[in-house]
């Protein structure tokens, strides 16, 4: 299994309000089947992003996963950044400003 981190921008406003309740649910869905590790938003940027830690036997697979996501499905993802990613080091939810939320 590998680990990815991905990053979605969501530049329409409009759209992003219409289709966040959707991808939450589908964010959800993805942690409970393990196959999200991770998963917030930028703070302070200029345009709204989305970025998630993901696991997935390869990029195909996960890219395959990722069209499943409404905002995908709906036109609100704009340069799509994926990167394979070996985390060495540390621990995720310790440093999270909403632990589980």
């Amino acid at each position: 299994m590998s680990n990815f981190i991905v990053r979605l921008e969501h530049p329409d406003e409009a759209g992003w309000k219409t289709w966040v309740g959707p991808h939450v649910e589908w964010v959800r869905a993805r942690i409970a089947d393990g196959t999200i590790i991770a998963s917030g938003p930028s703070v302070g940027t200029e345009i709204r992003q989305g970025w998630l830690i993901m696991s997935a036997e390869t990029e195909q697979e996960l890219r395959e996963t990722l069209a499943t996501d409404p905002f995908w499905e709906n036109g609100i993802v704009e340069n799509l950044l994926i990167v394979e990613w070996d985390p060495i080091f540390g621990r995720l939810d310790d440093i999270s400003t909403s632990p589980g939320g």
